[in-house]
């Protein structure tokens, strides 16, 4: 996903959660929630909104300072976002797509929450064993463990982190509340 589209997966995540933002509270809200994975700013979020406002996803109100509100179209737009694959777990296994994905998943119906996360536990799965075909690749061609570093040891704590998320997810309870 790129920095656009995060940005709008942020800034429609955290609307759907307020009843209206400023950009600025925006900004604040991402980076309390997300900023040690991804670091919006408002030199992209200011942008974001206007687009996101043409497109009917938001509404300005300007008499209260310039607040933002969801609309109908950016609940559904959100929801798109949510729905879309999260790739290259196996390079980045906390990626800011992955995090914010799992942090606003809420706003999809219960039963696609629960596909969602089965859906995201398989592409788990499936880049845990991507690392350990590598780790496998490293291990037989490299002899020497000096000339290579940590590298071999990278790959294993990339492993850990999937296998940490995949246990994760795997104990992960829907419940009712979270439905909007």
């Amino acid at each position: 996903m790129n920095q656009r589209e995060l940005a709008t997966l942020g800034a429609l995540g955290v609307l759907a959660e307020e009843e209206t933002a400023t950009v600025r509270a925006v900004h604040e809200t991402l980076q309390h929630n997300f900023g040690n994975y991804w670091g919006a700013s408002t030199g992209v979020l200011g942008p974001t909104m206007t687009r996101l406002e043409e497109a009917g996803h938001v509404g300005l109100t300007l008499t209260d300072g310039g607040t933002y509100r969801i609309t109908e179209s950016g609940i559904a737009r959100l929801q798109s976002l949510l729905r879309d694959p999260v790739d290259g777990l196996s390079s980045s296994p906390l990626q800011p797509q992955l995090v914010m994905k799992l942090g606003f998943l809420h706003h999809l119906p219960l039963p696609e929450q629960r596909e969602e996360i089965d859906a995201l536990a398989d592409r788990v799965r499936t880049a845990r064993e991507e690392l350990g075909d590598v780790k496998s690749i490293h291990e037989a061609e490299v002899d020497d463990a000096v000339d290579t570093g940590y590298r071999g040891d990278l790959i294993l704590l990339r492993i850990f982190v999937l296998d940490a998320l995949l246990d994760w997810l795997d104990a992960l309870e829907i419940d009712c509340v979270s439905e909007r």
